[in-house]
Parts: C-alpha cells; sequence; structure tokens
C-alpha cells in the first residue's frame, strides 16, 4: 500500500508563518521600518534652506507687523495729544475772541452800541441817581432864600425862609419829572448818537466831547440835561435862575464808572481791537483743527463740545466776580443801585455771547455723545430707528407718497447733512441769538431729521407687510451691543 503525505494546509497566495511581514507581528500604530528610514534618513541641503528661510520670513513679518503697530499706537497717541492741546489752546482763545468781536461791534455800529445804552435812560436807578447829583448842584450854588426875599413884597419877607426849605424838594420834582418825560428819552438818544465816537474813548482812554475816561473813570456830561432843568424851573417860578448858576458849575460831570481796573482794560482793549479778528479766526481754526485731528470725528467734535462749554462757563464765572469787585470797590458817593444798573446793562450782550457760545458747546457734546458706543447712546439710537420704522411703516402703509419715499432713503445721508448746514448757517446768520434761538434751532433739526426718517421708512415696507427700516450705521451696531463708534 503506498502512503500519501498530507497535504499542505497553508494556501498558496499566504505567507507561511515563519515568513510572516514584520508588519503583522508589531502593535497597531508602530511606524513601519521603511517610514523609519525616511525619517531617519539626512534631509537634502536645498530643502533645509527653503525651511529656514520660510521660518526667517515669518519671524521677519512678525516683528514688521509689531513694528507697525507700535507705530500705529504712537500715532494715535500723538494725534490724540494734538487734538486735545488744540482743543485747550481754542477754549482759551474763545472768551477773548467774544470779547474782541464785543468790543469792536460797540465800536463800529451806532445801532449797537444805542441799543446797548438805551435801557439806561428809562432805568429808575440812574434816574434817580442824575436827580439827585442835579438837584444837589442847583440848590448848592444858588441863594434860594435870598431869591425869594427879591421877590416877594416887604410884609411877606418872613415867607423867605420856608420858600427855602421847600426849595430842594420842588427843585428835585421838577428835576425827576423831566427825567421820566418823553423828552428826556429823546435827549438821551441824541446825546449817545451824537457822542457814540466817544465809546472809542472809553475803550482807548482819549476824551470826547461828551464822555471822557481819565484814571479809571468814565464820566458823562450833563451841562445841556441841567440847563434844560433850570430853563423849566424858571418858567414855571417866574424867576431867573439859570443865569445865576456859573457856566462852569452847571456842566455837571456824572461818573458812570469808576474802578481802577478800568486803566488796565483800556490798555488791553487797545490790544485787542487791533487784533479783534486774528482771535477769532485762530479759535475756530483750532476748534476745526481739533476735529481732524482726532482718530475719530466724533471723539474730536465731543472735545470740542466740551472745551466750549467749559470756556463759557468759566467766563460766566469770571464776568460775576469781576461785577462783585466791582462794585465792592466803588466810592461812597457812588449810587450802588445806579452802579448796577449801568454794569449790567452795558454788558448784557456780551453775557448774552458767552450763554450762546455754551448752549452750542452742550449741543456739540450731545450730538457727540448721541453718536457714540456707549450703551445709553446704543439705547437711544435703537428707540429712534424702531419708533421712526413703525411709524414710517404705518405711513406707507395709509398713504401714497409715490416715489418720494424711496428717493428720501435713497439720499438720506445728504439729506441729515443738509439739514445739519442749513442749522449752522441759520444760527451764523440769526442776529443777536439768545441761548432758547440755539436751543430752538437744535429742536428744528431734530424734528427734520425725524420727519426725513420717517418718509425713509415709508418706503420700506416689503411686500408681505413686514417693515424694512432703513440701513444705518447704527443699526448695524444694535444688535450685537459691541458698541462700535459711529
Amino acid at each position: 500500500m503506498r502512503t500519501t503525505e498530507p497535504e499542505s494546509t497553508v494556501p498558496d497566495d499566504e505567507t507561511p508563518a515563519d515568513e510572516t511581514p514584520a508588519d503583522d507581528t508589531k502593535e497597531p500604530g508602530t511606524p513601519a521600518a521603511s517610514d523609519a528610514e525616511v525619517a531617519s534618513a539626512p534631509a537634502e541641503p536645498g530643502d533645509e534652506l527653503e525651511r529656514l528661510r520660510a521660518e526667517n520670513a515669518q519671524l521677519r513679518a512678525e516683528v514688521e507687523g509689531r513694528s507697525e503697530q507700535r507705530e500705529h499706537v504712537r500715532a494715535s497717541k500723538r494725534r490724540s495729544v494734538l487734538c486735545i492741546s488744540l482743543v485747550v489752546l481754542g477754549a482759551l482763545l474763545l472768551p477773548l475772541a467774544t470779547m474782541t468781536v464785543w468790543t469792536r461791534n460797540q465800536i463800529l455800529d451806532t445801532d449797537r452800541y444805542l441799543e446797548t445804552v438805551t435801557p439806561l435812560g428809562t432805568d429808575p436807578a440812574v434816574i434817580s441817581a442824575l436827580s439827585n447829583r442835579i438837584t444837589n448842584t442847583v440848590t448848592a450854588e444858588i441863594d434860594v432864600q435870598s431869591l425869594a426875599q427879591e421877590a416877594l413884597p416887604e410884609n411877606a419877607q418872613f415867607l423867605a425862609a420856608p420858600i427855602a426849605a421847600g426849595a430842594t424838594s420842588l427843585v428835585h420834582e421838577a428835576t425827576t419829572r423831566l427825567l421820566r418825560s418823553e423828552q428826556f428819552e429823546k435827549l438821551w438818544l441824541e446825546a449817545n448818537e451824537v457822542g457814540h465816537k466817544s465809546l472809542v474813548a472809553v475803550l482807548t482812554g482819549r476824551e470826547g466831547t461828551i464822555i471822557d475816561t481819565n484814571n479809571g473813570k468814565v464820566v458823562i456830561s450833563l451841562g445841556a440835561l441841567v440847563q434844560q432843568v433850570l430853563d423849566r424851573l424858571d418858567e414855571q417860578f417866574g424867576t431867573d435862575i439859570s443865569s445865576r448858576v456859573p457856566a462852569d458849575k452847571i456842566n455837571i460831570r456824572y461818573t458812570l464808572i469808576d474802578s481802577p481796573q478800568l486803566a488796565k482794560l483800556q490798555n488791553q482793549v487797545r490790544w485787542l481791537d487791533r487784533i479783534s479778528w486774528l482771535t477769532v479766526i485762530a479759535a475756530l481754526a483750532c476748534f476745526v483743527g481739533a476735529v481732524f485731528a482726532a482718530t475719530e470725528r466724533r471723539k474730536g467734535l465731543l472735545r470740542v463740545g466740551i472745551g466750549i462749554a467749559v470756556s463759557m462757563l468759566l467766563a460766566l464765572l469770571a464776568m460775576n466776580v469781576a461785577r462783585s469787585e466791582y462794585l465792592t470797590h466803588l466810592p461812597n458817593s457812588v449810587s450802588q443801585p445806579a452802579a448796577e444798573a449801568v454794569f449790567d446793562t452795558l454788558t448784557r450782550f456780551l453775557l448774552q455771547a458767552f450763554r450762546v457760545l455754551f448752549t452750542i458747546g452742550a449741543v456739540l457734546l450731545a450730538a457727540a455723545w448721541v453718536a457714540g458706543p456707549s450703551r445709553g447712546a446704543l439705547w437711544i439710537r435703537a428707540l429712534w430707528n424702531r419708533l421712526l420704522g413703525r411709524g414710517g411703516a404705518g405711513i406707507g402703509g395709509t398713504v401714497e407718497l409715490g416715489p418720494v419715499p424711496a428717493w428720501v432713503g435713497a439720499h438720506l445721508q445728504a439729506l441729515r447733512i443738509a439739514v445739519a448746514v442749513g442749522a449752522v448757517l441759520l444760527l451764523v446768520t440769526w442776529s443777536r441769538p439768545t441761548g432758547k434761538v440755539v436751543f430752538g434751532i437744535a429742536i428744528v433739526a431734530v424734528v427734520l431729521l425725524a420727519l426725513l426718517q420717517l418718509l425713509a421708512g415709508s418706503g420700506s415696507t416689503r411686500p408681505d407687510g413686514e417693515v424694512e427700516p432703513p440701513s444705518t450705521d447704527a443699526d448695524a451696531t444694535l444688535p450685537k451691543g459691541t458698541g462700535t463708534a459711529v
């Protein structure tokens, strides 16, 4: 019997156990021998050089980026310092510019000068002071008792003393009646109109025909007025008092201002008059330059508003201190109520200018803040857009406005700029604006902006009836609340 060898159980296509590949016996994750050999193989010199060059380029880019960032930060700091410096300089020049413009207007514009001094002709304190001065001068120069004795018959000579005692009150009453008449108001205006050139003397220290200054005093000549009082007394009592009063005594000089600081002020005003418009241009240039020097226009406008408001507030406080100092150092012979009336009347337009500029600064500050990134400003802008967007949608759904809303929406930014420019031009051309006028113009501008927003919103209603408010920069920042500056 032939013995048959058993067949091999290993398939022809499989490798015998003793010839199993090395990677089958290694644990998962162990690199193949070929990979290790490749990894340990020395790199080509060209590849290593390219890698080093790439790393060098990357490092250089990082260094340059950091250098550019540091330079940008330094440039931002320099611009901020420049902006703040210009605001401070403009804030210092603004009160000076206001005073020079006020002084120049009073000197060169007769109508404005008369508008300034006219209330003094009807002020009770000034009338009382003038009446006392005229009465004292007349009674001091006239021997009323002797005049009465000459006029009375022999058997009535005993009445001369009582008449002399009552003469003072009679002269005072007649003088006061004249000063309160329309005739005196006309005389006051005529005297000031003729003596308008004398105002130059007040501010420059030179003498004039009606007003002159000396040693810190502002004096007005009342000779013509006293002569009218004497003539009226002669007509009323049938006397000849006017011929008995010496001419040099008739020319009474009434002191409007008596202050040692006036001489210093006159010297300063002469310099201010020479550089009047230069200070105005310099102040405006500083504020405009501050806006453009700022890294953000809004921040520049905010700083300018703060500078103007603070400057004018300090100017108002300084005027109040100057008034107190002036009234405190008045001589005892000067009527305190009359001096107060004169000071307040002559400086009222200057104070009004300070108040107007303070209001302008406050408006600029508020506008720049509302356009800023604070939570309050974001909430105000969100409320504005939400209310006007709904209102515009309601108008668009009930009233057919044709192509107007679409045109307004397409040109909304240009129309906003036009409203702002119009408000500024209106304020500049307004004759003697007040703080209320500035505030009123700001309110009108806000109302016009709201109407434009409503019109733009009325044309932004989608076919499905949903409101599509006009896109604005503020809207883009509101949902996230990140506070991106506008």
